[in-house]
């Protein structure tokens, strides 16, 4: 019983470590800011030159999207996949043109 217990608390512990990670680069235009929006929260990228990135953990399972905001047009929307509690995953975009695309 114990064993079942301690492997229980150590599987859930796991859960709560495992983060996704958010990179988005802009390659054009006048950027005020980028925020991911995911399980009901939003929540802004940091900057760093013509990168913003973050690292949530996933609180639920489905899809999001990142907002990354212009100064001088209209934002550019780029989708996150499916995320799943415990694994640890990568999201990688880049905004040219107006458009996000995911980078593979």
């Amino acid at each position: 019983m114990k064993k079942m217990v301690l492997l229980a608390l150590l599987g859930l512990s796991a859960c709560e470590t495992a983060s996704n990670r958010f990179d988005v680069r802009v390659g054009d235009g006048e950027v005020i800011g980028a925020e991911f929006r995911l399980c009901g929260r939003q929540v802004p990228l940091s900057r760093s030159g013509d990168r913003f990135t973050g690292v949530q953990p996933a609180r639920c399972e489905g899809h999001g999207e990142i907002q990354v905001s212009f100064a001088d047009r209209q934002a550019a929307t780029c989708h996150i996949g499916y995320v799943t509690p415990g694994l640890d995953q990568v999201f990688d975009f880049i905004v040219r043109d107006g458009r996000c695309e995911a980078v593979v």
